[in-house]
């Protein structure tokens, strides 16, 4: 059995490499869980254990909390009522157009609400199997959202905003890796440490996304009090790795069947999340006072980096970009699982 293990996860190191190769969108997770998908569909061997999982969210919440600094802080706290705005616009939006995903396709409500929530394909993915739903669909979903959203929304955007010639992505020149030194080595031990500790007493806690928040906060914690906060871009992917090879043992051909036979779910998600999304984002220009360009990027269902990357090239404001976008990622971890867990209880 020790073997087919090794041999799943060789599988999806190499799905996970081709899929950065390929810059699909999360290609490492998404890379790994294709290729161990067919690797379970032809071989029919699940053998994935699911403490992967969740040693994948204690690195993957570890990795978020290694984004804070204080000047972070400091710019949540300026702009904490659109923080809070964009919190409750996105929830509205995840439950409504969960509830009409539910109405017109077989899903049951738990795997829509996942489906369509504005969090990190990832971390969505992950936490969404904690509470029952169909992961793999939920992938599909999140993959769907985030491509296509990184893909139209910069076109858009400017249009609505009267911006000719703007919308293109800046293009970063390739960094040569240089190897971590003895101090880097020694912040990543004791970081990996702090996300493990904290993300094991939020698996006990049995709170909904536990594992993945109590992991932030810790990591979050010590970033900002004694600067241990070190986890290089390798090692996040690396947990994207096992969570895409734990996401596709799960896939059978009864789900390959059920994915290839929604694609018209996908696209009625997609043409009605994008627009409410933009009006949304309309609504903070009006009731925040944050000019349109920004309020567009920041209700963006995009990546936070790539958000305030593409944002700042037209002319937005990419640091408050930024910084919404990531609270609206922390709030969607830290809430959004345990608000969908009480409405489930109200619909039976």
């Amino acid at each position: 059995m020790e073997w087919t293990i090794f041999l799943v996860l060789a599988v999806a190191v190499a799905g996970g490499l081709i899929g950065l190769r390929l810059k699909l969108p999360a290609g490492a997770m998404l890379g790994a869980m294709i290729a161990v998908a067919i690797f379970t569909v032809v071989t029919d061997l699940q053998v994935i254990p699911p403490w992967f999982k969740v040693c994948a969210q204690m690195v993957s919440g570890g990795y978020i909390g290694t984004t804070m600094t204080r000047e972070s802080l400091h710019q949540m706290k300026k702009v904490a009522p659109a923080i809070v705005f964009l919190l409750l616009g996105m929830l509205v939006i995840n439950v409504t157009v969960a509830f009409i995903l539910h109405l017109t396709s077989p899903l049951d409500l738990v795997t829509c609400l996942f489906a369509t929530a504005p969090g990190g394909m990832t971390d969505m993915t992950i936490i969404s199997d904690d509470m029952g739903a169909n992961s793999p669909i939920v992938s599909v979903f999140q993959v769907c959202r985030m491509s296509l959203a990184i893909s139209t929304f910069p076109l858009i955007i400017p249009r609505l905003c009267g911006i000719e010639g703007a919308g293109g992505r800046r293009k970063k020149g390739k960094k040569k890796a240089q190897p971590l030194s003895s101090e880097q080595k020694k912040n990543l031990a004791l970081t990996i440490l702090v996300a493990f500790c904290s993300g094991l007493l939020g698996y006990k806690s049995g709170l909904p996304g536990g594992t993945m928040l109590f992991a932030v906060i810790g990591v979050s914690i010590t970033k900002l009090v004694w600067n241990i906060g070190f986890i290089p871009l390798k090692v996040k992917q690396g947990a994207q790795m096992i969570s895409g090879s734990f996401i596709g043992a799960k896939i059978t051909m009864a789900t390959v069947s059920l994915i290839a036979s929604m694609w018209y779910n996908v696209v009625l998600v997609i043409g009605i999340f994008f627009p409410m999304c933009l009006g949304l984002g309309w609504l903070m220009h009006k009731v925040c006072k944050i000019d349109l360009l920004t309020g567009l990027y920041c209700s963006a269902p995009a990546g936070a980096s790539e958000m305030a990357l593409i944002a700042s090239d037209v002319g937005a404001d990419g640091p408050n970009v930024a910084i919404l976008q990531i609270s609206r990622m922390l709030g969607v971890i830290a809430f959004f699982p345990s608000i969908f867990t009480m409405l489930l209880r109200l619909v039976g």
